[in-house]
């Protein structure tokens, strides 16, 4: 078995980032299962610990729905995955201090392990759903300039 992030870490980062571009619109969950192509039952699972977090806020009701709590330049990728998945590391045991390692106290692996583990942290928790929000005008902006390349280029 392969390290991976699981649907329901990946499903948050697509909500999270759907609110961000929202801004303080509240958006229903109804709406970002219709655009990301989420299940809402799964959705509203991947909710409730991301509010219970204060990453997110809520209005029920008529025109209710969810935005962020705090500004997307303060919640990392991160925070959205170690809330509704818990902590982020390649082997189990690298997820704790090692004291439940069942290999030898010796172990060089371990060594890896929390390298590893550190290195993956270290970049979840330093991109922000603002730094997406950036990269994705950034992006359209190149796909724009392109397009208007190829239209200038054609006879």
């Amino acid at each position: 078995m392969s390290f991976s992030i699981s649907t329901k870490g990946r499903y948050a980062v697509l909500m999270m980032f759907q609110l961000a571009q929202g801004g303080n619109n509240l958006t229903s969950l109804a709406e970002i299962s219709s655009t990301q192509n989420i299940s809402y039952g799964y959705l509203e699972q991947i909710v409730k610990p991301l509010r219970d977090h204060n990453l997110v806020e809520s209005k029920r009701g008529f025109g209710g729905g969810y935005k962020l709590a705090k500004p997307a330049s303060q919640i990392t990728i991160g925070d959205i995955i170690t809330i509704v998945e818990g902590p982020v590391a390649p082997v189990k045991c690298a997820m704790e201090d090692f004291s439940s390692c069942k290999g030898p106290p010796d172990c060089k692996a371990k060594l890896v392990w929390r390298e590893v583990t550190t290195a993956i942290n270290d970049v979840l928790h330093s991109i922000t759903l603002q730094d997406l929000l950036e990269d994705t005008d950034e992006i359209e902006n190149l796909k724009g300039e392109k397009s208007h390349e190829h239209s200038l280029q054609r006879p």
